[in-house]
């Protein structure tokens, strides 16, 4: 009887040393299905353009920022003509009316400065994102994300056009070697000029 036992014995253990292992089997191939499926609903998760992680934003804006086609110097320059041009017809005009009525053409000084100031601010800020002669070059103004600009920060860079005209009108020819083609009134208001 004790040999018959000691033969069954480590049958018997082989056995449920079998079974075990093919319950955790079954259970590892269960947990790994439960997780392959939990995964194939998992939506990738979007940086959104303004983090708390200022890391994560710059890394946002770099990425983006490589999609845009920066307007150069020159091609900012015939925009700049183009304005200049109806700026100048819209003061002969002026001009002509306020010289009719016996005024003076000084007294239009502050009156083109503001009216100057909201053209560009507004055009700038607008859905369009430009001037007209920036309209006829195909090129706007946008932040560094390439979003429209409020009309705050707008007023802001046609503000800091008199610092870039200061010296030599230095911070225009900025535009022409800097990475992002960025005049110092650019860097200042934190805006790009792009090709549509």
């Amino acid at each position: 009887m004790e040999g018959n036992y000691s033969k069954h014995e480590p049958k018997l253990e082989w056995q449920l040393l079998k079974e075990k292992m093919e319950i955790e089997a079954k259970r590892e191939f269960a947990d790994t299905n439960d997780v392959r499926g939990s995964e194939d609903h998992i939506t990738p998760r979007k940086i959104p353009p303004s983090s708390s992680d200022p890391e994560i934003d710059q890394c946002f804006h770099a990425t983006h920022s490589q999609a845009f086609h920066y307007a150069g110097f020159w091609l900012r320059f015939l925009a700049f003509v183009i304005d200049s041009l109806i700026f100048a017809i819209a003061g002969i005009i002026l001009g002509f009316f306020v010289g009719q009525t016996g005024g003076s053409t000084k007294s239009l000084d502050m009156p083109f400065f503001i009216i100057s100031w909201l053209y560009y601010a507004l055009m700038e800020s607008s859905p369009k994102r430009a001037t007209l002669g920036k309209i006829v070059l195909g090129i706007s103004v946008t932040d560094l994300s390439g979003h429209r600009i409020s009309f705050g920060r707008a007023t802001g860079r046609y503000f800091g056009k008199i610092i870039s005209g200061i010296i030599l009108s230095f911070g225009y020819i900025m535009a022409a070697f800097t990475t992002k083609k960025q005049a110092l009134h650019d860097i200042m208001a934190s805006t790009l000029v792009i090709k549509n």
